[in-house]
């Protein structure tokens, strides 16, 4: 099964490759279930996103117009094989859009994507920083492992939603700069305030990763780390929507856990989450490139 508003089975006619990564090797949670998102999210999707009437289906459009996206369901893939694959689809001219999984699938990601573009920024929302450095390779240190890439720059970047820091991770932020907004800034900002300060901070080529526990856990409760006082649903996608109208390289969405769902709530917002961003964002930052 696909994801309902994959529209297109050719790669060449693709400008977006969503890619499955059934993997949480990287995950020290003692919940376990980041492995079965991606499978969970495409039946999901064609119980929420589509409509049958009169022996016809018709697809829920994103709020934004109409999904003009000629979107590749690239099918799932290993953990291992996601750097050459999107270094692949970026040299293409095409958007790779993984779906975890556990968070440090994005390391993986964000080093396919650092082989084919410079001046990389990112743009990630989480309840923690994962800037653990004093351990590497896993789902605490993401962005400290993102830090050693050449061609990506930490003092253009941004995190969104933190609010559950260890002591490391603050010190970490701190000496490399990386721009914090917590829970508590953000209701003082205003989400778009938050879209001002990102479009201030970020450069042209940018990559947007979503872990699902920056939603309160009273919205998206299937998460291997829920942490309350998060972002409502509707901040989500406000946000989700506003950062990729400005352009994406790509973006993901991790850490979604269906056996700690409740009647796929939280797979049901990450669906949509996936849909209406794909339809926001813009072809900025891609363009064909060769070796």
């Amino acid at each position: 099964m696909r994801f309902a508003f994959a529209n297109t089975e050719s790669f060449q006619e693709a400008d977006t490759v969503v890619m499955g990564v059934p993997d949480e090797g990287g995950s020290i949670s003692t919940r376990r279930g980041a492995s079965k998102a991606p499978g969970r999210m495409r039946r999901v999707s064609h119980r929420r996103l589509v409509v049958r009437r009169e022996k016809a289906t018709h697809l829920i459009q994103p709020q934004r117009g109409i999904l003009a996206s000629k979107i590749l369901d690239y099918g799932d893939i290993k953990k291992e094989a996601v750097a050459g694959i999107v270094e692949r689809v970026v040299r293409a001219g095409k958007r790779p859009v993984m779906v975890g999984g556990d968070h440090s699938i994005t390391y993986e990601a964000l080093k396919g994507l650092s082989r084919a573009k410079k001046g990389i920024s990112f743009v990630y929302l989480d309840a923690h920083p994962d800037f653990i450095c004093s351990k590497r390779e896993y789902y605490g240190s993401v962005v400290c492992d993102i830090a050693d890439l050449k061609n990506v720059d930490v003092e253009r970047s941004v995190e969104i939603g933190v609010r559950a820091p260890e002591l490391e991770e603050m010190e970490n932020v701190a000496a490399r700069r990386l721009a914090t907004i917590t829970i508590s800034d953000l209701v003082g900002m205003g989400v778009k305030e938050v879209l001002r300060e990102v479009g201030k901070r970020v450069g042209k080529n940018v990559y947007l990763s979503i872990d699902m526990d920056v939603v309160d856990p009273a919205f998206a409760p299937g998460v291997n780390m829920p942490t309350p006082g998060g972002l409502s649903s509707k901040e989500l996608i406000y946000l989700a929507t506003g950062i990729a109208s400005g352009g994406l390289l790509g973006f993901d969405v991790m850490e979604v856990s269906p056996p700690y769902d409740i009647q796929d709530m939280t797979s049901d917002l990450a669906v949509r989450c996936l849909m209406e961003t794909i339809a926001s964002a813009r072809n900025a930052g891609i363009s064909r490139t060769s070796r």
